[in-house]
């Protein structure tokens, strides 16, 4: 970077390098300068474990482990950061690290392009992932610039998220997007933080099928109690449940209430609602996510049903029946066609091992009819459920995909 309105102080290059924080950067679409910034005054290796570029659509896709709802969007950047930082938790393991914080950093731009259609849009989207904490900075470019000064920007934005997680002065971007043409830029900045607990959800390593599940753990929320007592983390003895209700809840809608109070009424059970924060397919769930599908499963705290919300890291019911033994999981038809798929098992699945821990841990799951759905129906599983078909449980096809498809496009 020149020596100009979108230079960095070496100083402040040399004050992230004298930091504690261990970082992997993933950026697209503008702004990788940055990268050889950090890298050109030397020590960088100090602050950086690793930086990835993934350009095209497919790197892209391979990078997140999917195709993205959209390449450029406060949401995709989140999923970077949270890549990046699942990188960087594998890149420093080795008691070299041992005291380093640890982040992972996603930027996704668009910016100016030769021959651009009329109004594209251009703009940056920078977010963090930490133990304890997602955050994401965006900003929208409305005045006429250069794609040079434009990349600048992109850079320095990266830089300022990086700077504030670091605790070194972050550059003024007052002066940088001062237009002058009475255009409205700002940095739009959201935080989330969350309890040491559901942090360290995060950092355990991923359980097989094979192994002795010694990493599972959980955090607990008691949406009975009062507001100020409401803190994730709470410790609860897992024994004490036994309905559960496992899902993505992304967000909770009227047919995950409709099944809830249902399963109550039959088993005179409260409902408890788990989340596993990491997934076998996709990136880890960050905590703005999490807050998100948090608020909209609060707002049934004073149901009668409502028992409280779980959040693990067990993404398979193999796990789930270590965590919740003796209880009855709540799921929907398409979960159950899902539940011996061997992608979900590293490729190859023991469906009578399976069966044989859900029944020495006594499980039983009530099983929900979806409209336009098929059970696809393992003869030795039928001993485990209780099927609940249409005419008792009124499936009106709400999908939290179309609920988040019509949300972002508001």
């Amino acid at each position: 970077m020149a020596t100009d309105k979108y230079s960095v102080p070496i100083e402040h290059i040399f004050q992230i390098h004298r930091s504690p924080c261990k970082t992997v950067l993933a950026i697209t679409g503008g702004g990788a300068e940055i990268i050889g910034e950090l890298l050109r005054h030397g020590s960088g290796s100090a602050t950086l474990l690793d930086a990835v570029v993934p350009y095209s659509t497919d790197a892209m896709d391979r990078f997140l482990g999917r195709k993205p709802e959209k390449y450029c969007s406060e949401k995709t950047a989140r999923l970077m950061a949270m890549v990046a930082y699942q990188r960087a938790l594998g890149l420093s393991k080795a008691n070299e690290f041992a005291g380093q914080e640890i982040i992972g950093i996603g930027a996704t731009c668009k910016l100016k392009a030769e021959n651009e259609r009329e109004g594209r849009k251009h703009e940056i989207h920078v977010a963090i992932q930490a133990d304890c904490k997602t955050g994401v900075s965006s900003l929208e470019l409305t005045a006429d610039r250069t794609r040079e000064e434009e990349e600048k920007i992109a850079a320095l934005l990266i830089f300022n998220v990086l700077a504030r997680h670091c605790g070194v002065y972050e550059i003024d971007l007052s002066d940088v997007i001062e237009t002058g043409e009475g255009k409205n830029e700002e940095v739009i900045e959201k935080y989330e933080f969350v309890s040491r607990p559901v942090g360290d959800l995060l950092k355990q390593r991923k359980i097989s099928q094979d192994n002795n599940y010694e990493t599972l753990s959980m955090a607990r929320i008691n949406l009975k109690e009062p507001e100020a007592f409401e803190e994730p983390g709470e410790p609860e003895e897992p024994k004490k449940i036994r309905l559960v209700f496992p899902g993505s809840f992304d967000p909770c809608h009227r047919n995950h209430v409709l099944m809830a109070r249902l399963a109550s009424e039959k088993l005179g059970e409260p409902v408890h609602f788990e989340i596993s924060l990491t997934n076998v397919d996709k990136p880890p769930i960050d905590f703005i996510s999490l807050n998100q599908r948090l608020d909209s499963l609060r707002i049934h705290k004073k149901e009668n049903f409502m028992g409280g919300i779980c959040l693990t890291n067990a993404p398979l019911f193999l796990q789930k029946a270590d965590l919740f033994p003796d209880s009855t999981f709540i799921i929907g038809a398409d979960t159950f066609n899902r539940l011996f798929d061997a992608k979900y098992y590293g490729g190859t699945v023991n469906i009578p091992a399976i069966l044989k821990h859900f029944k020495e841990k006594n499980i039983r799951f009530m099983v929900f009819h979806r409209k336009s759905t098929e059970f696809c129906i393992n003869p030795d599983v039928p001993e485990f459920c209780e099927i609940v078909s249409l005419d008792k449980y009124e499936d009106d096809g709400t999908s939290s995909t179309e609920i988040r498809r019509k949300r972002e496009n508001v």
